[in-house]
Parts: C-alpha cells; structure tokens; sequence
C-alpha cells in the first residue's frame, strides 16, 4: 500500500470496509456536489461498499483493521478509524499543511504522517506519535519489518529542485542515519531487497529526470535500474510497490498533467506501459503482493476528469471495473 509524495490525484476517500475485515479490504474516494469527498470501504471486488468517512488520500492497513485519511477542510486533520465502524473515528494529528500521504507499516501497528515539514509515526495502540524527520520531506517508505523508516528530504529548501538525500529513522531507538551523501536522492520504497529510489539530474528550466536505483540501508551496493530518456515536462518513473518475490515492481511515471502506470524489471530495468500511455490513461494505487495485479484508476491524473476504479493484469491487458465514478484506492491484497 504504498505511496509516494508526489500525488496524482487531487483527494481520495476511502472505501468503508464492510463486516468481514478479511474481505472488506478495498479503499477509495467518491466525489460529494458539496464539500469534500466521501470516503468508502469495501470488499476488494468492490461490492459491499460502505461510507466510512470525508477528507481525502485514503490507506487502509495490512491486516484490513483500520482505515485512515486526511479530513480537514485545510488537509491538516489525519482520522483514524476501524474498517468495520465499530467505534467512531479518531483525530490522530493536527497540522497546517498535511500535503501528500498517510502510510501504514507492514505490521499494521504505525500510521506515518507526512505533514510537509514533518515526518510523525504515530503509535495506534498507544496513541502517542513521534517526529521521525524535519525539513521538506521528499518521500517515506517503513522498513518491511516496520522497525524502521527511510525518507528523503531536502532540509530547508522548499524547491523542488532542491539539493535531496535518504535517511533512516529507527523508531524504537530514535536514532537518524543518513543514507546517501549524492545531494540527488529522493522518493524511497524500502523492500527486502534494498531501498528502491529515485536520483535526479537537474535540468535547466526543466523538472528534474529522475531514473530508479537501488542501494541498500546501510548506504551500500548503489545499483541503477532504469535508464529512460526523459521528455520536457515529464520527470519520470517513481517506485510504488514491489511483488514479494521482488520480480515485479510497480512504478508511476509523473509528469505536468500526466500520470501512468509502469512495470519495471528490477533485475534488467527494462519499463512498460500499463495501457496508453496518455494524460487520460491508467493512474496506479497498488500491487497485489503476487504482483499479477495491480489497482488504480482510469482517467488519468487530472482531478476534473470522470475516473473508475479498476485493476488490471502486472503484464497489461484489459481493465476491470470495481467501483464507477470513484478514484484514489488503495487494498490490503
């Protein structure tokens, strides 16, 4: 259920989990004729849909307990709320700027909140939350045993040219590590195999093009995977969610009013299309831990556009509708 800090889509509601958390697994926003979006959760076929929520940029957790989202008519209220609406939702945090998203760890018991400025790991069961990381955040992945956390900033600077590296944060110890020293790195996706990353080359009076790496936490073994030309007004390909057997990886290729799905060969860096690639094609959410299917959304990322909530097959192929006129999902599968 991964996610990276540049968004794709304007707001997300969260899909209501129905009764059965191991079914009710599937997450996603609809749009409201008046104020925010509605937040939904459901089976992961999309059936047994049930309002859980408004606000925007839903996750739900690995085990299909909780759901979280950003509520505030500011993007500055994070809710928290069990999948089957046994109890009513919790504040979680408060801040003037939660920009980009919510993210649970693997092990379903921490909610990072990026706010911006500030990184905060917040404690479900103890409900107590802690800084992990100040400065202008470019990205944030928990470890895959949720120990840890890696995250990409550039320090005072809030250009989005700026000067970024990765660091760890140990979440028992609080201790910070810095990862890499390049003044380059940014976008991290921490899996078992290594911390999957974007570089950056500047480009004058362009975005930065930012092509995949891999290094590993300790700072060691900086590997390249991918090597694409990128176009004016693109920036390219953003790690999302790698398969458990890491063959499979699931990326986003952003640009100025574009956002597509890509798989990537992690081992050979070769990269596809998933459909068209075009400023209406297929956004992605997620991968199934399989990596044979990932979810998203049709439309592309324009926010003003009629999206639905799909899936389709890892190695392309026709899309299937779950939920009509809803965007921004993200599943447990």
């Amino acid at each position: 259920m991964a996610r990276r800090t540049i968004t794709t889509l304007l707001g997300a509601t969260i899909a209501l989990l129905a009764a059965s958390p191991a079914h009710a697994t599937l997450v996603y926003n609809k749009a409201s004729k008046n104020g925010l979006p509605k937040v939904f959760v459901a089976d992961n076929d999309g059936t047994h849909a049930h309002r859980i929520g408004t606000g925007f940029q839903p996750a739900v957790s690995a085990d299909g307990r909780w759901v979280a989202w950003i509520a505030g008519n500011n993007s500055n209220v994070v809710k928290l709320r069990l999948a089957d609406r046994s109890r009513p939702a919790r504040a979680v945090t408060r801040g003037s700027r939660i920009v980009a998203t919510v993210q649970f760890s693997p092990n379903s018991k921490w909610l990072g909140i990026d706010a911006g400025t500030r990184l905060w790991i917040y404690n479900i069961h103890d409900r107590e939350s802690v800084k992990a990381a100040s400065g202008n955040l470019r990205g944030f992945s928990f470890s895959p045993d949720s120990a840890s956390v890696a995250f990409g900033t550039a320090g005072h600077s809030p250009s989005f040219d700026s000067p970024t590296d990765l660091y760890r944060f140990d979440v028992a110890t609080k201790n910070r590590t810095r990862i890499t020293r390049d003044r380059k790195s940014l976008n991290p996706l921490w899996t078992p195999r290594g911390i999957i990353h974007d570089r950056q080359r500047l480009r004058d009076n362009e975005a930065p093009a930012y092509n995949l790496f891999e290094i590993q936490p300790d700072g060691g073994s900086l590997r390249r995977i991918t090597s694409l030309r990128i176009p004016p007004l693109a920036s390219g390909l953003v790690p999302m969610e790698l398969s458990a057997n890491g063959k499979r990886l699931l990326a986003e290729y952003e640009g100025q009013d574009i956002g597509v799905a890509f798989r990537v060969n992690p081992e050979t860096g070769k990269a596809h299309v998933l459909g068209k690639f075009s400023e209406h094609g297929f956004v992605a959410g997620d991968l199934t831990a399989n990596g044979r299917t990932v979810l998203g959304v049709t439309g592309g990322a324009d926010p003003s556009r009629r999206h639905d909530v799909v899936t389709m097959p890892y190695r392309g192929g026709k899309a299937k509708v779950l939920v009509r006129r809803a965007f921004a999902p993200d599943w447990n599968l």
